[in-house]
């Protein structure tokens, strides 16, 4: 486990949360005695910097074993096929590149639209099989991490490139000064870094502890993002709210010394120190908030499902922290429609996925609902389902 802070290397890190031993949140098991008998369960602590002030998770899961084999492809869920899409011309209408590299790329569902705008692209993916569905696209994607030997191999096939950017990965990586190295010798000099991760700040105001899982180590608001840019000759120039996974952070930083910030990164900064966003007290806040939320769920649900059957709706991250947090091995099942994780088995609970079409069969009397952040669409989608929704976030209710 780390002892320093991944922006600042202070040692003066704070405890808020500990969500004890839990198991990998994407590790969905085959259906056998084998994957159940070797699956592991890891520490899951939540220090706060208190220094600069970054939300981390200390205890590091190697990447291989997080990624290598990964069961979450993007092209499978048709809302984030519209976010990128939408992404990828925004980036062409805001930056106009010739070129953009994309790590943590999964399977080109970003890559394919800029490609189809004209953009020379590449990508970068540690997932074998991840990668491989892109490539089977057409698209250039290499398998591995995004670092100073990448960045070189890279610069050799097309040059000096004008956009990187990740989406939903950057704050995945324990050595985040190696990945904005990279960055800063692979852009040309008027080149620009685009991110989208997780905002802390949606994180604090919904109680949003269900996306601190062990693949995501980070947790960003703009002035911890500024603060790690400054140490490697980046600096923000653009700064954005979008709603994907719930409120995530859009920002642009920018080789270029000379180039200004807009107004959109001050005012975002003005209202982080307004709201505290770098405050100890308002993160121990948040660790209270969030275990008194865990406490009600585990026994609401506990309570019902002694006279009600009850089943899940959507086995992503996170559905592993709440059916482990709140002991739910009393779901019947979880629904998905990824073929990635339907006829697995849940971590930790082992609870069976199945595919939406399962639910009609015999529908239970109630559906939790996990995947919080796409209920009206899950809701819209089973229309025809007369039994009760239960949401947990960012309050407990029935639907």
């Amino acid at each position: 486990m780390r002892s320093t802070c991944r922006v600042c290397g202070s040692s003066d890190l704070e405890l808020i949360l500990d969500l004890g031993r839990q198991p990998l949140a994407g590790g969905f098991l085959p259906d056998s005695a084998d994957a159940k008998m070797k699956e592991k369960k890891h520490p899951l602590p939540i220090h706060f910097c208190n220094e600069c002030g970054l939300v981390q998770t200390l205890y590091v899961v190697p990447a291989d074993v997080l990624f290598t084999n990964y069961c979450f492809s993007s092209s499978t869920i048709p809302y984030l096929v519209e976010h990128f899409e939408n992404y990828g011309k925004w980036i062409v209408d805001k930056l106009k590149p010739q070129t953009v590299i994309e790590f943590g790329c999964n399977d080109g569902i970003l890559l394919s639209p800029l490609k189809d705008m004209g953009v020379t692209v590449i990508g970068i993916d540690i997932s074998e099989n991840i990668t491989e569905m892109a490539r089977a696209k057409g698209l250039n994607v290499k398998t591995g991490f995004f670092n100073q030997e990448t960045a070189e191999q890279i610069k050799s096939e097309v040059g000096e490139v004008d956009v990187i950017t990740g989406s939903n990965c950057f704050p995945h990586n324990d050595d985040l000064g190696e990945i904005l190295k990279a960055t800063h010798s692979l852009l040309n000099k008027n080149g620009h870094l685009c991110l989208e991760v997780m905002y802390a700040r949606s994180l604090n105001d919904t109680w949003q502890w269900d996306s601190m899982y062990h693949e995501h180590l980070n947790y960003f608001c703009l002035l911890t993002l500024e603060n790690l840019f400054n140490r490697h000759g980046l600096h923000t120039v653009h700064a954005e709210i979008v709603p994907m996974h719930a409120g995530s952070l859009r920002i642009i930083a920018a080789v270029n010394p000379d180039e200004e910030a807009s107004e959109s990164v001050l005012k975002l900064m003005a209202e982080e120190h307004e709201q505290k966003l770098i405050s100890k007290e308002t993160w121990l806040k948040f660790g209270v908030g969030v275990n008194r939320q865990i406490e009600i769920t585990k026994v609401t649900l506990k309570n019902l499902s002694k006279n009600a059957r009850i089943w899940g709706y959507g086995a992503a991250g996170r559905a592993t922290m709440w059916v482990n947090a709140c002991d739910m091995d009393y779901l019947e099942f979880i629904v998905d429609s990824s073929p990635l994780r339907s006829g697995r088995l849940m971590p930790g609970t082992h609870t069976p996925i199945v595919y939406p079409e399962a639910l009609k069969i015999n529908p239970p009397d109630y559906i939790f609902v996990p995947a919080w952040n796409y209920i009206d669409i899950i809701m819209e989608k089973e229309s025809w389902y007369k039994g009760i929704w239960c949401v947990p976030v960012p309050e407990l209710k029935f639907l």
